[in-house]
């Protein structure tokens, strides 16, 4: 009896370091997600300030009939698709790879909510579990979000560089006038760009305020 008691004691006191280590954990990543988030802002930021710029000088230039102009334009614009193709396939696994995390991190919570269960756990750490894991499968659905728009950002790119393709060094009306109206959706897409990334700033530093109150739960329950 005394050996099944200590077994016990053991098991629950490791079950209660374990939550305070994961919530820990949480909060490394997402102040590292802040971070990334504040820098991914920047060049945002950057992009749509190069391609308004582009479509400025475009405008300039076909204003003028400025054929060197125009074909300078089209390079730089080639020159910007081609870095946009290689950063969108590296968002898309990037984001591929935030799915996988958080669908790790809703089957770890389910785990735990079914251990505190098993051993009894006071109501209030039983809450906290599923309060866990209500948050981290609504991180899970928005990750699948993300995953998606990532996607359908990366295939309309390359779209646009397949359709610009036969395009590039022809000067005439027709010509500049599709090249426009896709140099716009180049800009279209920049500002969409800018746009999701300070929403998901928005949702890291919430998650990260939550990861706070977790915090002080956790000293609250060790006392």
């Amino acid at each position: 009896m005394k050996r099944i008691v200590a077994v016990a004691v053991v098991t629950l006191s490791a079950v209660g370091v374990a939550q305070p280590v994961r919530n820990a954990a949480e909060r490394a990543r997402d102040k590292q997600d802040v971070r990334q988030n504040r820098r991914q802002v920047a060049d945002d930021r950057r992009d749509l300030s190069e391609v308004n710029a582009l479509l400025t000088q475009f405008d300039a230039a076909a204003s003028r009939n400025d054929v060197a102009g125009l074909r300078a334009v089209d390079t730089s614009f080639q020159s910007y698709l081609a870095k946009e193709a290689v950063e969108a396939s590296v968002e898309v696994k990037q984001a591929q790879q935030e799915v996988q995390e958080s669908k790790r991190e809703v089957r770890s919570d389910k785990r735990e909510l079914g251990r505190d269960l098993a051993v009894g756990r006071r109501p209030g750490v039983v809450a906290d579990d599923v309060r866990d894991l209500a948050r981290d499968k609504a991180d899970l659905a928005d990750d699948r979000g993300d995953a998606a728009r990532e996607r359908a950002a990366r295939n309309r790119l390359f779209l646009i560089r397949a359709e610009l393709a036969p395009l590039q060094g022809l000067t005439d009306p027709a010509s500049n006038a599709k090249k426009r109206a896709l140099y716009s959706e180049i800009a279209t897409l920049a500002k969409t760009d800018l746009a999701r990334t300070r929403v998901e700033q928005g949702e890291d530093r919430r998650e990260l305020r939550e990861d706070r109150r977790e915090t002080r739960e956790d000293r609250r329950q060790a006392h």
